[in-house]
């Protein structure tokens, strides 16, 4: 597959991508390693806009918008994130590459791992959800968390179903991201107001396929750093927990004073993390 469009040169371009049933808008920048970035569904690729531009100083950096968000089409028809993200690795030779997740980009970056692992040379995972979940049995503590999460989530999505589009915005940043302030919050509001069905219905988002990846932990020798903030929704812990016990090495770091979105809410502690992962293992 080919790039629709470029600009800005060789080593930086906006860039369109035919996949099956849709098609992606992906930024590149830098030359170096391959530095790919995932967002969450209550984002876009510009929640990435700092480490993005850090990152290209002397890296390959790459960012894209999910099926459904920011540049990105919608598509009626069943899809793979997994495929999506193989489709822009392979037209962009980015192999091996170090997957950035958040939220359920974290979730799409074990997806791929576990289908690629020849392809990724480390993971950064934060606040990571999972596809098909964790698995039971779950401690008290952990279902209270779960439990938390599904109320709340049932109450944005009924202001939603409702029409009260301002109420479900506000209770959306109280569960998630009840630590952003200024430009940060700015962002967020901006990426929620414009990506809203899919934030709070994914239509799209919905249709991706993928297999439980919690029985397949286990096989990962990615290197891997899962981390999560101690303001973010009560149920982050329990998945980051959760995937960073069931990954062979995995490092897990709780952030202080970070929500769902570390990158935005605590930047410099996640750019330290994001240096370590790029920069490999101390010796």
């Amino acid at each position: 597959m080919t790039p629709k469009a470029r600009n800005k040169g060789p080593e930086s371009w906006t860039g369109s991508l035919a996949v099956p049933g849709g098609e992606l808008q992906y930024d590149s920048r830098g030359e170096g390693n391959s530095v790919v970035f995932l967002h969450s569904v209550i984002a876009d690729r510009r929640m990435w806009n700092q480490e993005f531009a850090q990152m290209a100083k002397d890296h390959r950096a790459v960012r894209f918008d999910l099926r459904g968000f920011g540049g990105s089409g919608a598509t009626t028809e069943a899809f793979s994130n997994v495929a999506d993200v193989h489709a822009l690795v392979s037209d962009l030779r980015l192999s091996p590459v170090t997957l950035v997740g958040s939220s359920a980009g974290g979730g799409i970056a074990v997806d791929y791992a576990l289908e690629h692992p020849g392809d990724v040379s480390a993971l950064l995972l934060a606040a990571p959800g999972l596809s098909g979940g964790i698995l039971p049995p779950f401690g008290p503590e952990e279902q209270s968390a779960l439990d938390y999460d599904d109320q709340k989530s049932q109450e944005i999505s009924q202001a939603w179903t409702r029409g009260e589009r301002g109420r479900a915005a506000d209770l959306l940043r109280q569960l998630w991201c009840s630590e952003l302030q200024g430009p940060a919050l700015e962002l967020f509001r901006k990426m929620v107001e414009e990506n809203a069905t899919e934030v709070f219905a994914s239509p799209t988002q919905n249709r991706a396929r993928a297999t439980p990846a919690a029985p397949k932990l286990g096989s990962l020798r990615v290197p891997t750093t899962v981390i999560v903030g101690d303001r973010d929704n009560p149920s982050s812990p329990v998945f980051a927990r959760r995937i960073a016990g069931a990954i062979p090495g995995a490092r897990l770091s709780v952030i202080p004073g970070a929500d769902h979105l570390v990158n935005l809410s605590q930047p410099a502690a996640f750019q330290t993390a994001l240096s370590g992962v790029v920069s490999g293992p101390t010796p």
